[in-house]
């Protein structure tokens, strides 16, 4: 390649995904243009994701645009070689036409390509799902490049990463052999293709007599959504099994039992007697009080892997009220805007060692910020497992600018509430982070058996050095136990079945978390349950009351159609998450993986066709409109219909009249004066005009 810059052309175009990110690369690489490593630049940056898939029937011959564009199970499933995968500037979801911001970004990113010899992909470097990749393919073709493409691999976004990573420019000018678009472009039309159930669900529940908008159903969406559905199924259906167990206790309350695998029927019905008289009848075979055997005194050091993320974040703050969508836009603001924070959406649960540094560097001002123990912060040595030399955005902690004041962070944010949040959030992120470098929580294990019957174990930890728990812990801090005693004297425990617990964010998250390989990652989850417990949101199917998740009736729905499909299965979804890492190292063709979109598909159709009589068993159908009970009016000037009566009040024709005008009315209720008009209302997610009282309207007292 030439070297240099002639007539304004330069040598790379270099893209980023973000307006943080070309900022880095900018202060990294001194300047929006300019010479690096001999070779001329002009930097252009993305604002994530500017195209889309078009829609369905826009995608295929037109003799097959009927297909696509009803919404009809005999069109189910979909063949994916009908589609050409064309992509259209992303649309604004409240005007429907292409979104201004994109529009521009492409404009601007066209031009500079136009001034360049080559592109280089400097987008964030998603290993686990190619995102980064897919979205700057999807630019550079959009503007018919057909030029030289390379991609540079920042482990971070610190100057001294960059400039290595520039300095390692790698050719991936043809696509089909860049691995993390492969797996990119396979996951986006994995997702689109399984379109199809969320169209089947939706029409079988409309043909069941229930008045519904979509019944939206996706890889983790329907993961989420049974697995709250099953969780709730368990409280109701709930069944308390009390059982009496001999157990030894000595004079310092530690308790010696047997150790019970739960898939152990034999040795559960051996030791769970059905009733106190049985339990006593075992009681009497053992001497009591008996000696005590202590088997081993270890010292453990753990250290302390704090680094939070989004879940976590959200699970731990909702008891306070907060929701996942202010949690989320409070986070973005505060890294967006003013550097406070880490990038919110890394799945790095470590840091560089640049990074490492600078939180050294800034560690007492943000301990004095947040209430740390400035003498608590002693280990300013890297820690092998949190510290390494590759790291895409580093785990979340506090940014680059350290706010002077907790002040600081309410100013950008209106009401107090989001105040209080951001606070949190920092305070919170702060914390975590400022615990490695405190020094490792150390703690004496214990574990005994009794003499004569050795069956019987016990087990605790003794606190001896809190150290970095005093920075970070969830909870109260563990404490300091009495020794054990020389005997222990047998007694009746008294138990039963554990009640499940109601479905929590934390719960969710950690059952996500709980396969070999999580379902989503920390981001996308968040993301996710983010989208679907947005009251205002087009897909509101989870309700959030402080920690506690519940469905709404769209959400309910949702989740009873998917109970028994392979697209609500978390394991069929981790098969597909191995699949896809498999096609980015090129060890399995995206072919194959596509395939498994109409495996899903027909395993599945059949199965929501059944769950149509689970879901009339456990969903009253709605009691059929009467177009007779309803009148229209209009709303700021467009015409809508209003049900006939308000409660047991119906509507006068000079009523009518006034509220179709856009005024108020008044009228007497139950012996109560009413008075209100129409407004736009939300109810679970469905937008709709009614009537609505001034309850709130102080009555003058008399």
């Amino acid at each position: 390649m030439q070297k240099g810059k002639a007539n304004n052309v330069y040598d790379y175009l270099i893209l980023t995904e973000k307006k943080t990110e070309y900022d880095a690369f900018v202060t990294a690489l001194g300047g929006e243009t300019g010479t690096f490593n001999g070779h001329t630049f002009i930097q252009a940056h993305s604002q994530g994701h500017l195209l889309e898939l078009d829609e369905p029937e826009n995608m295929v011959m037109p003799a097959l645009k009927e297909k696509y564009h009803v919404w009809d199970l005999k069109n189910l499933p979909w063949d994916l070689n009908d589609f050409n995968w064309h992509k259209v500037v992303k649309k604004d979801n409240k005007t429907g036409k292409p979104a201004a911001y994109a529009v521009n970004l492409l404009k601007n990113i066209k031009k500079a390509s136009q001034q360049a010899r080559a592109i280089v992909i400097a987008t964030d470097t998603d290993e686990t799902t190619g995102e980064g990749e897919l979205l700057a393919w999807e630019i550079i073709n959009y503007i018919g490049w057909r030029g030289p493409v390379y991609r540079e691999y920042h482990d971070d976004e610190s100057s001294e990463a960059i400039r290595r990573a520039m300095a390692d420019l790698h050719d991936v000018s043809d696509p089909q052999k860049d691995g993390w678009f492969v797996k990119g472009t396979v996951r986006q039309r994995w997702d689109f293709g399984s379109m199809p159930l969320t169209r089947a669900a939706t029409l079988l529940v409309r043909d069941a007599g229930y008045y519904t908008r979509s019944i939206n159903e996706g890889r983790l969406k329907s993961v989420m959504l049974s697995a709250i559905f099953q969780r709730l199924n368990a409280i109701k259906n709930y069944v308390k099994r009390p059982y009496y167990e001999v157990r030894f206790q000595d004079q310092h309350k530690h308790v010696f039992a047997r150790k019970i695998d739960k898939n152990n029927d034999e040795l559960i019905k051996k030791v769970h007697h059905e009733n106190e008289a049985m339990a006593k009848e075992e009681q009497h075979q053992y001497q009591s009080p008996v000696g005590i055997t202590i088997d081993g005194q270890k010292t453990v050091y753990q250290a302390p892997h704090t680094f939070t993320d989004l879940t976590k974040i959200d699970a731990i703050l909702s008891h306070k009220g907060y929701t996942s969508k202010m949690i989320q836009d409070t986070y973005q603001l505060l890294y967006q805007n003013y550097h406070y924070l880490s990038y919110p959406r890394s799945d790095d649960k470590t840091v560089t060692e640049a990074q490492f540094a600078e939180l050294v560097q800034n560690s007492k001002k943000i301990a004095s910020l947040v209430g740390v123990d400035l003498q608590l912060l002693t280990h300013l040595a890297p820690r092998k497992g949190l510290v390494e030399q590759s790291a895409t955005h580093g785990a979340n902690r506090p940014g680059s600018v350290v706010p002077n004041s907790l002040d600081d962070l309410r100013k950008p944010f209106n009401t107090k509430k989001q105040q209080d949040c951001a606070i949190d959030i920092y305070t919170l992120v702060a914390k975590a982070a400022l615990a490695i470098l405190g020094e490792d929580y150390e703690y004496q294990h214990i574990t005994a058996h009794l003499t004569d019957y050795p069956e019987f174990q016990c087990s605790f930890n003794q606190p001896v050095k809190y150290n970095y728990k005093q920075i970070y812990h969830r909870g109260k801090l563990p404490q300091v136990g009495a020794p054990l005693g020389q005997q222990a004297t047998s007694f009746i425990y008294s138990g039963a079945n554990s009640k499940p617990s109601w479905p929590t964010k934390e719960w969710l998250y950690n059952r996500l978390d709980s396969f070999k390989y999580s379902i989503g990652t920390p981001a996308t989850q968040q993301s996710t349950l983010t989208e679907i417990s947005d009251s205002n949101g087009k897909t509101y199917l989870v309700t959030q009351t402080k920690e506690k998740l519940n469905l709404t009736q769209q959400g309910l729905m949702a989740a009873i159609m998917a109970q028994g499909t392979y697209i609500a299965s978390p394991q069929i979804t981790v098969q597909l998450f191995q699949a896809m890492q498999a096609v980015g190292k090129f060890k399995m063709k995206p072919k194959q993986v596509l395939q498994t979109v109409d495996q899903v598909t027909k395993h599945d159709l059949p199965v929501m066709v059944k769950n149509v009589a689970l879901l009339k068993k456990l969903v009253k159908l709605p009691k059929k409109k009467d177009p007779n009970d309803y009148v229209l009016v209009h709303y700021k000037g467009k015409p809508v219909k209003i049900k006939k009566t308000w409660g047991e009040h119906t509507w006068t024709p000079e009523e009518l009249n006034t509220l179709d005008q856009g005024g108020k009315v008044t009228f007497q209720y139950k012996n109560h004066p009413i008075t209100g008009g129409l407004k736009l209302q939300t109810y679970q997610g469905h937008k709709f005009v009614a009537f609505k009282a001034d309850f709130k309207k102080k009555r003058s007292k008399k």
